[in-house]
């Protein structure tokens, strides 16, 4: 799962100044309000003016940081109860029910599903023993244990945070790297190619990435059947093929000196009682039977969010996952999904996204359309939350292209995991970054690669599986 660009910059201890931040927050607030002065027109409604206001005020603090990305997302939703009809604090925003219910969506309850099935997998060590098995069949070729990595980093990406996969991954593969030597090609390889692997490996699933929930939601809240399964079949062919592309690159562009290495994996460091061979089995069980049922909710009609109940109750049932380990789930991510939905909302309830489409030109091919989106949506993604830009970008594209808003959902929700630009465009990158074998400028290979090439993969991939 991705999440936010805050949390890279958690990773990385950058602290700003109180004054800094209030400086910043005031500062958004003027130039959103001169932009909406500027950009308003006579043909708007007052509450399409507030709607647009609130989208730039959004949009800056999200860029800037001036706060957290989930307290925007909390003031979106109050801006939108209290100030969308009037600025008038006694006056309630019709459809403020609507809007705070976004936190209780079932797209919120699906990635909570989620978050359990990882933490799950977290506290009974299952997925660090998961990851030593599966890379022992990848033998003892660099090149081969690299390929295994990202591979294993990928598919507990689809279903874990990508924070927590590539944390446990640098663990993992630290006893090998030490066995090379420091400045050997193949050690930047590595962390590379975990920290990609681990961003674009959210690709492939809804609770993979936040951006997914959130095009999820807005595709499903225009009437469209598309469900778990059918996110996974566009998803997946274009995480992996992404993957195998990088692989490749980062084999030929780092080109070590060792033939063989030895796979000295380290084995759970934690004695917790939970990583007993009871609670493992409860965790498979559960993982099989969610995701299997996810997979075929077309057969048998059980709404996908309601099957996310099944490990929730699961394992607390069971003592898998316990009171206290509540406090673990990034409560920060579901606020800022909700608050993502909620503007989404605002933007087509007042009609602004029809303004913002009779007022930009527009270009008749869907395909050029498609990839300026999506470019625009990884520059975003590698300067601001990944969550955020796809907050913003996901209901304006839908208005660019009302006929074909689930292709235009998809594009900018998959483009969204392409930001690889940056130490801090991802907390993969950041935590590949902190270990010290990488430098900044070692992001920007694969950072231009996938922020170009990303796009035009998930264009065609998604136009291959979805009829215009």
């Amino acid at each position: 799962m991705a999440d936010s660009r805050f949390a890279a910059l958690r990773f990385l201890q950058k602290k700003w100044p109180l004054i800094q931040k209030v400086s910043f927050f005031l500062g958004v607030s003027l130039l959103a309000l001169i932009l909406t002065q500027l950009l308003r027109s006579d043909a708007m409604s007052t509450s399409a003016v507030n709607a647009l206001f609130l989208l730039l005020f959004a949009a800056g603090l999200w860029i800037s940081e001036a706060i957290p990305p989930f307290a925007v997302s909390i003031l979106v939703i109050g801006y939108s109860t209290y100030f969308l009809d009037s600025i008038d604090l006694m006056v309630v925003s019709k459809e403020w029910e609507r809007y705070v219910s976004t936190w209780s969506s079932p797209i919120i309850w699906i990635l909570i599903g989620g978050f359990f099935l990882a933490m799950g997998a977290q506290v009974t060590a299952f997925d660090r023993k998961f990851s030593r098995f599966v890379l022992h069949y990848f033998g003892n070729r660099p090149y081969n244990i690299l390929l295994g990595c990202m591979l294993v980093t990928a598919v507990l990406s689809m279903f874990m945070s990508n924070t927590a996969t590539t944390a446990m991954m640098v663990a993992i593969l630290t006893p090998i790297i030490q066995q090379v030597d420091r400045k050997d090609p193949l050690v930047k390889a590595v962390f590379l190619g975990v920290a990609a692997a681990a961003t674009l490996g959210g690709m492939g699933t809804v609770i993979g990435s936040p951006p997914n929930a959130i095009a999820l939601g807005i595709i499903q809240s225009q009437g469209f059947s598309f469900g778990f399964s059918q996110w996974m079949l566009v998803g997946a062919p274009i995480a992996f093929t992404s993957i195998f592309v990088i692989w490749l690159v980062l084999k030929n562009h780092y080109k070590t000196q060792y033939d063989r290495l030895e796979l000295q994996i380290a084995a759970s460091p934690t004695t917790s009682q939970r990583t007993q061979y009871r609670y493992r089995v409860i965790v498979v069980v559960t993982f099989t039977l969610t995701v299997g049922l996810w997979l075929t909710s077309t057969l048998h009609n059980i709404p996908v969010a309601v099957i996310s109940f099944l490990p929730i109750v699961s394992f607390t049932v069971t003592g898998v996952v316990r009171a206290e380990d509540l406090r673990l789930l990034p409560w920060d991510t579901l606020i800022l999904v909700a608050g993502g939905l909620t503007l989404g909302m605002v933007i087509s309830d007042t009609g602004l996204a029809n303004h913002i489409v009779s007022s930009i030109p527009m270009f008749n091919n869907v395909v050029v359309m498609l990839l300026i989106m999506g470019w625009l949506t990884t520059f975003l993604s590698n300067i601001m939350s990944n969550t955020a830009a796809a907050s913003i970008l996901i209901p304006v594209g839908s208005s660019f292209l009302p006929d074909h808003s689930l292709l235009i959902s998809l594009v900018i929700g998959l483009s969204a995991s392409t930001a690889l630009f940056l130490p801090i465009s991802t907390p993969p990158n950041a935590i590949a970054f902190s270990t010290g074998y990488l430098k900044q400028s070692d992001f920007r290979l694969l950072g231009i690669l996938v922020g170009l090439g990303g796009p035009v993969l998930i264009a065609l991939i998604v136009l291959f599986f979805i009829d215009l």
